[in-house]
């Protein structure tokens, strides 16, 4: 009986088919997804910031920051038995949640996530395949470990597939 797994945010998470990875109340973060429909096996990581740069290594939770978490996903599924010919990366989320500030400053923390995501899956060199970002809105997702279908949730529109 398949099994559904919840990545909350800076984890990281693989799994094989028959189970179902999911993730909910993404704002600005960045959730990458890895599938390799050959073997069956993905994963997923919820990236919170773009750049763990200028951080001591050993006080970081590599999970965190896409330049570190989007590798660290990818070495695990090759790892677990990820063919790496096969896989292909999926981003969701990178929303703006809040407006900018009194004096107009905004931070773009979502964008920066996105930008930060695109650049390591080029680094990595699988196909990038689908994104649904950016907007002002959060949004929820599951990966189907048997087909490799994400699904996309926001409030108050219709669930569809990226």
């Amino acid at each position: 009986m398949p099994q559904t797994y919840s990545v909350g945010m800076a984890e990281l998470r693989i799994a094989r088919t028959p189970d179902v990875l999911a993730s909910h109340g993404i704002g600005s973060c960045i959730i990458a997804i890895m599938y390799d429909p050959s073997n069956k096996i993905g994963g997923l990581v919820h990236v919170m910031l773009p750049d763990s740069s200028g951080i001591q290594r050993d006080k970081i939770n590599p999970r965190k920051f896409a330049d570190s978490a989007l590798p660290l996903l990818y070495q695990t599924l090759l790892h677990a038995g990820a063919d790496k010919k096969h896989l292909w990366c999926k981003l969701v989320g990178g929303a703006e949640m809040f407006p900018p500030a009194g004096d107009g400053f905004s931070n773009a923390i979502g964008a920066k996530n996105l930008e930060a995501s695109q650049t390591a899956v080029a680094k990595i060199g699988i196909p990038l395949l689908s994104m649904d970002v950016g907007g002002r809105t959060g949004r929820s997702l599951s990966l189907d470990l048997e087909n490799g279908r994400v699904s996309v949730s926001i409030l108050g529109r219709k669930l569809k597939e990226i």
